[in-house]
C-alpha cells in the first residue's frame, strides 16, 4: 500500500476506514484512542511528512519531520521480519506522541492488524482481556519487568531503553518469543532486532530486510537504511559480524577513561545487576590524578555503612580490577525520559558532580 490508498484500521475489533477512524476516535472517551484519530487525520492530509518528537535521552527533545512513505517502508520491514498476517492482534500500549506508538498504528494499517488498545502504564499486560491472545506486543523493558503474566502474548518487542541483566535473566522462563530492537527516531523505530530468550537468543542484532552496517573510524556504527535519504552515523560502539549483524557495546560518549584504561558502562552494569534492587548506573567523574574515576550512582536513599560495605565487597567480587567503583553516590530520584531511559547527564548535574 501507499499513503494515498484507502486507510483501513481495526481498533479493539471495530473495523473502520478513512474518516470513520477519525470520527470514531474523536468521540471516544479514552484520550489515547483520541490521539490515534489525530494521528490518522494527519496521515490522511495532503502533506508528505509527519512530525515526530524524539525522546531526548541524549539531549534536548526535539521534533523532526519524517516522510509518510518512509514510515510505510519501516512497517513493511517489520512485517516481513515478524511475519505479520491480516487479522492478527497487535498491542498498542505506548504513547502515540512518540515514534513507537505512531509506528504501531502504521504497522496495523499496513498489515491489517487489529489494534488492541491499552492505556500506557507500568504493567499493561495485566489489563488484557484474559481470553484475548496478542500476536505482537511492543513494550518498554520496564513494562515487561512489572508484568507477572505474559502467557497471552506470542511475540514481544522491547525498545526505548536497554535491558537490565536481571530482566534478561527473568525472561528465560517466559513462553513468549522476546526480542529487543535497536533503533532511534531518526531511523524510524527499530532497524535491527535480537532474540533475548529461548534457544535462539543471541547478543547480536540482525538487520531488518534491506538494512546493512559498517563502522566509522571511531568504531561506531554507521547504518544504511534503504528508505532513508542519508546514512545514519551513530555514537554507538559495536562489534560487527559481517554487514548484517552487530553486537552493541556502548555509547562512545559514555566511555570512561580512568588512568588510561577505557571502560564501558554498558559492559560493567549488567555484571552487577543481580546485586541491585533498583535503578543504577556507572559513570566517570572528573579526577585530578586518573582523569576520571569510575563511580556507581544508585537511585534511593543512602545505605547504612555496614550494608554499603557488604554491597561494595559483593560488587568487587563480580568485577575485574579496573571495573570496580571507587565511590557510591545516591540520588533520591533519577531523571528519566518518557520512554524510561535514565538521563545520566542530568543525574550527574543534580549531584553537583563533573564528568
Amino acid at each position: 500500500m501507499n499513503e494515498q490508498d484507502v486507510i483501513r484500521l481495526s481498533i479493539n475489533g471495530i473495523a473502520l476506514q478513512d474518516q470513520q477512524i477519525v470520527d470514531y476516535c474523536s468521540h471516544h472517551n479514552d484520550i489515547n484512542i483520541q490521539k490515534i484519530g489525530s494521528f490518522v487525520a494527519e496521515w490522511m492530509n495532503d502533506q508528505p511528512t509527519i512530525e515526530v518528537k524524539t525522546s531526548g535521552s541524549t539531549g534536548k527533545p526535539k521534533s523532526i519531520l519524517l516522510r509518510k512513505s518512509q514510515l510505510l517502508e519501516s512497517a513493511r520491514a517489520t512485517a516481513l521480519y515478524f511475519d505479520f498476517k491480516a487479522g492478527q492482534n497487535g498491542l498498542l500500549c505506548l504513547p502515540v506522541d512518540y515514534i513507537a506508538g505512531k509506528m504501531m498504528i502504521v504497522r496495523a494499517i499496513y498489515s491489517g492488524l487489529n489494534l488492541v488498545c491499552i492505556e500506557p502504564g507500568s504493567a499493561p499486560l495485566e489489563k488484557l482481556n484474559k481470553e484475548q491472545e496478542i500476536d505482537f506486543a511492543p513494550l518498554l523493558p520496564m513494562q515487561l519487568f512489572q508484568c507477572r503474566d505474559t502467557h497471552l502474548v506470542k511475540k514481544i518487542l522491547l525498545g526505548g531503553s536497554s535491558i537490565s541483566g536481571q530482566l534478561e535473566a527473568n525472561m528465560e522462563s517466559l513462553k513468549a518469543e522476546i526480542y529487543h530492537g535497536y533503533g532511534m527516531t531518526e531511523t524510524i523505530s527499530h532497524i535491527a532486532v535480537r532474540r533475548v530468550n529461548g534457544s535462539t537468543k543471541s547478543p547480536y542484532y540482525q538487520a531488518l530486510p534491506g538494512v546493512w552496517f559498517e563502522l566509522d573510524s571511531r568504531g561506531c556504527l554507521i547504518v544504511h537504511v534503504p528508505y532513508l535519504s542519508e546514512i545514519v552515523v551513530t555514537n554507538d560502539l559495536v562489534e560487527l559480524d559481517g554487514q548484517y549483524r552487530m553486537k552493541y557495546l556502548g555509547r562512545v560518549d559514555n566511555v570512561i577513561n580512568s588512568g588510561g584504561i577505557k571502560l564501558l558502562p554498558e559492559i560493567i552494569e549488567p555484571k552487577i545487576a543481580k546485586l541491585m534492587s533498583g535503578r543504577y548506573f556507572v559513570v566517570g567523574i572528573k579526577d585530578a590524578v586518573l582523569g576520571q574515576r569510575l563511580c556507581l550512582i544508585v537511585e534511593g536513599m543512602p545505605l547504612e555503612p555496614a550494608r554499603e560495605s557488604i554491597l561494595i565487597n559483593s560488587i568487587a567480587n563480580l568485577l575485574d580490577k579496573y571495573e570496580k567503583p571507587r565511590e557510591i553516590y545516591y540520588l533520591e530520584h533519577f531523571e528519566m525520559t518518557d520512554s524510561g531511559k535514565i538521563q545520566r547527564g542530568k543525574c550527574i548535574e543534580k549531584l553537583g558532580l563533573e564528568r
